[in-house]
């Protein structure tokens, strides 16, 4: 078994080389936060894996990388929603409704909400005539938010949970 603490990079930001031969750990959405796992490869190695630096992974991060070989990341596709805001009023009540459910998002670069397919929140979504559309896809990364420091005054911190 192939042990590893870290990532090593990701291919496809930076200067990778190409040549060396890789090998993929394919993973749910889900599974990218997880701190400990232990898979087998498509070429069929199995790699442990400790994440000591606590950030979620990501398609294409590098597992491990000797002289003979290297092994990443792949993100399998899913059935997704995605809600197109029509204004920032519209995205502030949908990740609302979608925050009462403890559900976790992703908010792409078209400034567009994604998250794992659910009959209830499409329904809830397309009953209240937003636009929101299912698609097979990625979910690159989900991000959860936590509230601390409550008060009477309503001062609160908000920060993204590792």
């Amino acid at each position: 078994m192939i042990i590893s603490k870290g990532i090593a990079g990701n291919i496809r930001i930076g200067d990778v080389r190409k040549e060396k031969p890789t090998d993929l750990v394919e993973l749910e959405w889900f599974d990218t936060e997880k701190r400990i796992l232990r898979r087998r490869t498509v070429g069929g190695q199995e790699i442990g894996f400790r994440n000591l630096g606590g950030a979620p992974l990501k398609d294409g991060d590098i597992l491990y990388e000797s002289e003979q070989q290297r092994i990443t990341v792949r993100i399998l596709p899913c059935l997704c929603l995605i809600f197109h805001p029509r204004d920032k009023m519209e995205m502030a009540k949908v990740c609302f409704e979608i925050g009462n459910r403890h559900l976790p998002i992703y908010i792409n670069e078209k400034a567009e909400v994604v998250l794992a397919y659910e009959w209830p929140v499409h329904q809830l979504l397309k009953n209240r005539d937003y636009d929101v559309t299912v698609s097979v896809g990625v979910i690159p990364q989900t991000q959860t938010l936590k509230m601390h420091e409550w008060s009477r005054k309503t001062k609160f911190k908000i920060t993204l949970a590792k």
